[in-house]
């Protein structure tokens, strides 16, 4: 059991460089050791762990189990060593953030500002990403990611559900019909956010209806979506916390009210290992806890 506790960080390590060249770099040991140890390890269990060839490592459907089963040790003891060190010293270094800006307008800036305040001995660099970033490639250490679709050996925190409803600015109702189903939203111009794509498809209950509109704009900001909205140049999918002071002022009006806004998203924190420093560990539970207020 020593032996294979041991042998948990080196599992990580090898998952997330997807290399063994690369893991044993950052692991400070042989390519040679680290490859007779995975393979030792694969002997005692009767199991592979890793699909290996010329290019890549991959985990193999055993070997994500068994990182996802033991990721909660290596958290919990990570937890515990960094305890004793915040007793010795102020945490600090450098923390890479990735996420949408409409995810910092609308959600975060309160929050990392409230971090960058509590903990001013870290610094964070921060980038706004239109598209999805590779956590297993790409030079950051969290990610703020929207959908479902995630690496397997990646380490996800749901944060919050998002689902957007279909609004319009009384201007374009001026000059077109007030749509009754799904579908007449194909007579209508519409306004949409690139990356959650021109599929719709909406529910009421009892019916599903998915609706591939023609973009007439086509955005990567939900900001920009929100201008050409307000402005009268179409119908666009907008978060209803978003719309709430618009519609309040009517300036929007809901459309299709007794019908799903076309999909429902979930707001992930992603990381690439569960074995984080302290400072980022720090950023991670700030973050968690102000969202779960």
């Amino acid at each position: 059991m020593q032996d294979f506790l041991n042998d948990i960080p080196l599992l990580v390590e090898v998952a997330r460089q997807r290399s063994f060249s690369k893991a044993a770099e950052t692991l400070g040991i042989g390519v040679s050791t680290l490859s007779r140890r995975i393979k030792l390890l694969e002997k005692k269990m009767g199991v592979l762990l890793f699909y290996r060839d010329t290019r890549n490592v991959e985990p193999t459907d055993n070997g994500v189990y068994l990182l996802d089963r033991c990721s909660f040790v290596l958290e919990e003891v990570q937890r515990s060593y960094d305890s004793v060190i915040m007793n010795m010293q102020k945490p600090s270094g450098l923390i890479r953030i990735s996420m949408f800006l409409d995810l910092y307008d609308g959600l975060l800036k309160n929050i990392l500002l409230d971090f960058a305040e509590k903990w001013p001995d870290i610094q964070i660099e921060l980038t706004f990403q239109e598209n999805t970033v590779d956590m297993r490639t790409d030079p950051f250490d969290v990610a703020f990611v929207t959908g479902t679709s995630l690496a397997p050996a990646l380490i996800a925190r749901k944060l919050l559900t998002i689902e957007p409803f279909l609004y319009a600015s009384p201007r374009l109702l001026d000059r077109y019909p007030m749509p009754k189903e799904p579908n007449d939203l194909l007579k209508l111009p519409c306004i949409v956010l690139q990356r959650f794509g021109c599929r719709w498809a909406m529910h009421n209950g009892k019916r599903q209806v998915t609706v591939e509109v023609q973009p007439k704009y086509s955005f990567t900001s939900v900001e920009l979506c929100r201008d050409f909205l307000l402005a009268g140049h179409g119908i666009a999918l907008i978060r209803k916390e978003r719309a709430e002071p618009d519609l309040a002022a009517g300036r929007l009006v809901r459309i299709l009210p007794e019908w799903s806004g076309g999909f429902v998203h979930d707001v992930n924190l992603v990381m690439a290992s569960s074995q984080l420093p302290q400072r980022v560990r720090l950023f991670v539970d700030h973050v968690v806890s102000q969202l779960s207020k």
